[in-house]
């Protein structure tokens, strides 16, 4: 397994920020070659599928939400919100938990990640941890910038 952390400053209030990041849309519209089906909102226990490449060449990433707490407020010094992940896949496996809180010019996320692909000998745990580190550094970013910066 590999573990990275993520951390992205942005200059939106942390209520904007996260629910943009719980718009399961919204991921499929940022990441290339990805859809995210769901249904309803998001909840604790919500299933969501990402679907990664093409028919013949992609897989299903499926999910559960296991904690999803909004912010408290946008203030400095309030509570922040938090989100946590599984990753029940037969390619992809592990775990994410993400936190957006309140900065005096936005807001802080900070994503970390267990990622293990199955398939994958153990010794290539570090690859996996700097190709998923990239990865997901890429996806969150075209994901922020997508983010409006006001309600």
């Amino acid at each position: 397994m590999a573990h990275f952390t993520i951390i992205e400053r942005w200059p939106a209030p942390a209520g904007v920020v996260f629910e943009h990041l719980v718009d399961w849309d919204a991921h499929g519209a940022a990441i290339p070659l990805t859809g995210v089906s769901h249904e309803g909102m998001p909840l604790p226990r919500q299933r969501i599928v990402a679907r990664t490449g093409g028919a013949r060449l992609g897989f299903d990433d499926p999910m559960e939400i296991r904690v999803l707490r909004p912010p408290i407020g946008d203030a400095l010094g309030d509570p922040g919100g938090l989100v946590e992940v599984i990753k029940q896949g037969r390619v992809i496996t592990g775990w994410v938990r993400w936190t957006v809180a309140p900065t005096p010019t936005g807001s802080v996320v900070r994503w970390d990640q267990e990622l293990t692909v199955p398939w994958l000998p153990r010794r290539l745990d570090a690859l996996v941890g700097v190709v998923g580190r990239v990865a997901y550094r890429s996806g969150l970013r075209r994901l922020l910038r997508t983010t409006p910066r006001e309600t």
